[in-house]
C-alpha cells in the first residue's frame, strides 16, 4: 500500500471518530505501517502528533 494511500484512509477514518474509532483507526494504522515498512521510526512526522504515543505504547518504538 502506498504510503500516501496510507496515511488518507488513516485520516478518512478518523474524520468525526469518537475515542474508541479514533484508537481503532490509529492501531490499525499502526499494524499496516509496521507490515508495510517493517518499523514505525520512518513514520511521517504528522503521524507522531496523532498517533506518536501509541506506537511507543504499543513497542513499536524502540527507546
Amino acid at each position: 500500500m502506498k504510503h500516501d494511500r496510507l496515511l488518507q484512509t488513516f485520516f478518512d477514518d478518523i474524520h468525526d471518530a469518537d475515542e474508541a474509532t479514533f484508537y481503532q483507526a490509529a492501531h490499525s494504522f499502526l499494524n499496516l505501517w509496521d507490515d508495510e515498512y517493517g518499523h514505525v521510526t520512518n513514520m511521517p512526522h504528522e503521524m507522531h502528533q496523532y498517533i506518536g504515543q501509541l506506537a511507543y505504547d504499543s513497542e513499536l518504538v524502540e527507546e
